[in-house]
């Protein structure tokens, strides 16, 4: 509404008021608003604004420094010729946050041209800002000196030196970023040090040589003699990638008294057991991100005993649900998240799953509860009537789940039929039927209605699902090959079955020859995949993951062909 009402009319009631409100007297208001109308001024086919230009210019003199930084960033979006004159200009703006932050919202743009002139700037953090890279000792200086002031509360990104100069190498040479790196981290200054983590911090989500090239210079920075905020910043981005956790374990290790919300569920993550007892406290206090799933698979995968990190989470579920909280606690999912990898070792933890599942208001935790449940197999037995109740046929996504949660714990294959004979159209439903045939091949094979189901479904589908032709392959042999040649090479590129597909490939052994180039291609990529899967840093672990798999699938292909399809 709002959105609408503001882009139908410039000058209408609702922006007026938004305006207005950024003289309100409390000062948390005052920033919101302005950061509001500063993304609906981006959002608009026009140049100027001068309504949200002149609200900007009266807020630069705010006593709040967030307030101050937001009206620059508001004021470069309305208005930026005004921003040029208040920097340039005879009538310059003299105070120190407002005009960084008037700098700040102009370099955003990698090609903004007033760049040269900002990099000889009186204010050593603009010029800082304005150079592109740290190769010169007028720029280290204007770090030492000034570095601490980028990137405030209040500005729309909140971009250091190092993250600055980090993403103007994405377009360079990466070799020559390793050694700006190495140069900051060499610094005996922490905010060089910082800047240094920064910058490998994008370097690492960039290219996947960088591992290997910046942990000699990183690790040094999570030893006594780095400052804490450092060494913290230091192990939060070493513990993001599996690699570069793999190769400074033992630091981390080290770590985890102090830094336990880095450095546990980072080597949980590589299946390091040391990593349990921490993992288990964070997960018990509910003080951890989603993330931890993945940290419990890894431990999981590692054969760790998992019982004390099953109960951890059962007695944060029982503290959420008595408390009443709100569905959306991003902590309850993480600790659901915890059981559902843990498969039958969660069995202890059913109680807590089946209180939240019958939750009214428990809204999409429902979902993960029954994917939970089904994950625990027969040891939840007794979700079975509840699920039962909630079961509709899997016409709806929640259904769906609930049904394949009910055919996971009982085993039963007429269950499975019922389900089958009851699916929706294939387009509104793939994946509900993916999975559900996928259990079928695993649990006595497919009949012969499932694969008539299945070539139908490729000839009249638009897009094929990975797992379709990964069952008719599986069932067919030979006759579905070029099918799966043809499916599974087209979902290398993407995290959610990228890793499938490459274990399929590998599994179709020298019958899969044909898919080398397209895994070589993966396998080989100086730059990583672009996953979008919810965060950098899962992104990054994505494509970790999709390259390993991609090698394993040449290694399994080139020793059944007996060639150098792995070299």
């Amino acid at each position: 509404m709002i959105f609408d009402a503001v882009l139908a009319d410039r000058t209408g009631p609702v922006a007026v008021r938004m305006l207005d409100g950024a003289a309100d007297e409390r000062a948390d208001v005052r920033l919101l608003l302005l950061e509001i109308v500063t993304g609906l001024s981006g959002c608009s086919i026009h140049d100027l604004w001068p309504e949200a230009a002149a609200a900007a210019v009266a807020r630069l003199r705010d006593p709040d420094e967030p307030v101050r930084r937001a009206a620059a960033w508001l004021l470069a979006e309305a208005d930026h010729r005004q921003v040029v004159e208040l920097l340039t200009g005879a009538g310059q703006e003299q105070d120190p946050v407002a005009r960084l932050a008037l700098a700040e919202a102009l370099l955003v743009r990698p090609d903004a041209p007033e760049r040269q002139l900002l990099a000889a700037d009186r204010d050593p953090a603009i010029r800082l800002r304005a150079a592109r890279r740290p190769d010169t000792e007028a720029v280290l200086a204007d770090l030492d000196a000034a570095g601490a002031r980028l990137g405030g509360p209040g500005g729309r990104v909140g971009w250091g030196a190092g993250t600055v100069w980090g993403l103007a190498a994405r377009s360079g040479d990466e070799n020559t970023c390793y050694e700006h790196v190495g140069l900051l981290a060499a610094r005996d200054t922490a905010v060089a040090q910082r800047a240094a983590v920064d910058m490998a911090e994008v370097a690492l989500r960039e290219w996947r040589a960088a591992p290997e090239a910046l942990v000699p210079h990183l690790r040094p920075l999570l030893g006594a003699a780095a400052g804490p905020g450092v060494r913290a910043a230091a192990a939060a981005v070493l513990g993001s990638l599996l690699e570069t956790t793999r190769l400074c374990a033992g630091d981390l290790a080290g770590l985890l008294d102090e830094l336990p919300d880095a450095a546990a569920p980072a080597l949980a993550r590589i299946g390091d057991v040391r990593a349990l007892p921490q993992l288990c406290r964070l997960v018990a206090e509910g003080r951890t991100a989603e993330v931890v799933g993945e940290a419990a698979e890894g431990l999981a995968g590692a054969g760790a005993d998992i019982g004390p990190l099953v109960a951890a989470a059962a007695e944060f579920l029982d503290r959420h649900l008595d408390r009443h909280e709100g569905a959306t606690d991003r902590n309850a999912a993480a600790a659901v998240g915890v059981l559902r990898v843990c498969g039958a070792a969660s069995a202890v933890a059913v109680p807590q799953l089946l209180r939240l599942l019958g939750a009214d208001d428990a809204g999409w935790l429902r979902t993960r509860a029954a994917l939970a449940l089904g994950e625990t197999g027969p040891a939840a037995a007794a979700a079975v009537p509840l699920l039962e109740g909630l079961a509709g046929g899997g016409s709806t996504r929640f259904e769906g789940h609930v049904e394949m949660a009910l055919i996971r714990i009982t085993g039963e294959r007429r269950r499975a039929e019922r389900l089958f004979a009851r699916l929706p159209a294939w387009r509104r439903n793939a994946s509900l039927a993916a999975d559900l045939l996928e259990w079928f091949a695993e649990h006595g094979g497919l009949e012969p209605q499932h694969v008539a189901y299945l070539w139908e479904a490729v000839d009249t589908e638009g897009s094929v699902h990975p797992k379709w032709a990964a069952a008719l392959w599986r069932h067919e042999g030979a006759a579905a090959a070029a099918l799966a040649l043809e499916i599974l090479p087209r979902a290398l590129d993407g995290e959610l079955y990228g890793p499938y597909a490459c274990t399929v490939l590998g599994d179709m052994g020298a019958a899969a020859a044909p898919a080398v180039p397209a895994l070589r291609a993966v396998a080989g990529r100086r730059v990583r995949v672009a996953l979008y899967t919810g965060s950098f840093e899962q992104d990054t672990r994505g494509d970790e993951r999709l390259a390993a798999a991609a090698r394993e699938a040449l290694h399994r292909i080139g020793e059944a062909a007996a060639g150098p399809w792995n070299s």
